[in-house]
């Protein structure tokens, strides 16, 4: 696949204004997919997804947020996810023209169920792929979120990046993140994932969404716990289905996502 080229979108959040690494297409189609990756990850998560003939005729746009991938790290940022959630919705507000369709994985998953209910109700769909909704859930962030901000890099980030580079099973993009960034970010993670809120966030989602999960993680937690007609299962796949099996991940994702795009074209 050839490179996909990077360009740089302003977005303005809380008063702030950030700069975000990213890649976009446009096709002039009415949908929008917006794409936004788990922690430790970059949109490098979604990289085959613009490849991908189930979507030609999508536009679409991945992004790194804050102190990962290629996006730099903001002074004085807490990375709270509610916080990060912020910033998605600053993405959305620039684009309320648009029908926009939101595929979050991970921690990203997590950061857009924070997004409050003005900014839910405008997507046309949410597709959250192994959120994490409850602490027990959460394994790479409970390891991160245990040790000192000041032993972090060494202590932590360094072995994480050795230990993911060596397994083929997993598609981090830990080289590209800022210390500071993973911590935080896995800690406020941690905060969500056990607040007990988070299941009934999307629940009670006002937009359809599904819960999207590798078939190798079926013991999770949240698939037992939310309505089957909203979870997804991927056959011979684990945290990471787009890559495990992109075939049936963006099969069933292009089911989903173009049955409601459909819909909402003939309600129009």
């Amino acid at each position: 696949m050839a490179p996909i080229p990077e360009i740089v979108v302003p977005v303005s959040a809380a008063g702030r204004h950030f700069r975000l690494a990213a890649w976009s297409r446009e096709t002039g189609s009415e949908d929008l997919l917006l794409l936004v990756h788990g922690l430790g990850c970059s949109k490098n998560s979604f990289a085959e997804l613009w490849s991908r003939p189930e979507f030609r005729d999508w536009s679409l746009l991945a992004v790194d947020l804050p102190g990962f991938g290629r996006s730099p790290r903001p002074a004085d940022y807490s990375y709270d996810l509610r916080q990060q959630a912020q910033l998605v919705a600053g993405l959305l507000d620039q684009r309320a023209s648009r029908r926009v369709h939101l595929l979050a994985h991970s921690m990203g998953g997590t950061v857009a169920l924070l997004l409050d209910t003005r900014m839910l109700s405008r997507l046309a769909s949410l597709v959250v792929v192994e959120p994490r909704l409850v602490a027990e859930s959460c394994g790479v962030a409970a390891e991160a979120a245990r040790v000192p901000e000041a032993d972090f890099e060494a202590a932590f980030l360094q072995p994480f990046r050795r230990r993911v580079a060596a397994d083929p099973r997993v598609s981090f993009d830990a080289g590209h993140a800022d210390p500071v960034a993973f911590r935080r970010s896995a800690v406020s993670l941690m905060h969500w994932a056990g607040s007990g809120e988070m299941l009934g966030r999307f629940t009670a989602a006002p937009c359809p969404a599904w819960f999207v999960y590798g078939a190798d993680n079926r013991h999770l937690a949240e698939v037992r716990a939310l309505p089957p007609e909203q979870v997804v299962m991927i056959e011979t796949a684990a945290h990471f289905p787009m890559q495990d099996n992109p075939d049936a991940f963006y099969g069933a994702l292009s089911v989903l996502l173009n049955s409601r795009s459909q819909e909402q074209s003939g309600a129009g």
